[in-house]
């Protein structure tokens, strides 16, 4: 599963890490999130979480890759920044 963030969604944000949290805890069944990883490969934003559901007997877990490429005055309000994959 894949989900995006466009900069009009984060205009006025300051973390955009808090919209991602916001469109995880969307995904049904999620209870937990934890970042494992954050680091940079050329000038993109890598962040390792996984998400938990503790309900689930066995606690279900997903890893989730969330890549940050950037925003700035003159992004366009329909272009991507944020891209989130779930496996």
């Amino acid at each position: 599963m894949n989900i995006n963030i466009t900069a009009a969604e984060l205009r006025g944000v300051v973390d955009y890490m808090d919209v991602v949290t916001e469109k995880l805890y969307d995904v049904d069944g999620w209870t937990d999130i934890e970042q494992v990883n954050r680091s940079e490969m050329g000038g993109v934003e890598v962040t390792e979480l996984r998400l938990y559901n503790r309900y689930v007997d066995g606690d279900d877990i997903q890893n989730v890759y969330v890549r940050y490429y950037g925003i700035n005055d003159g992004t366009p309000d329909d272009k991507a920044v944020v891209d989130i994959e779930i496996d």
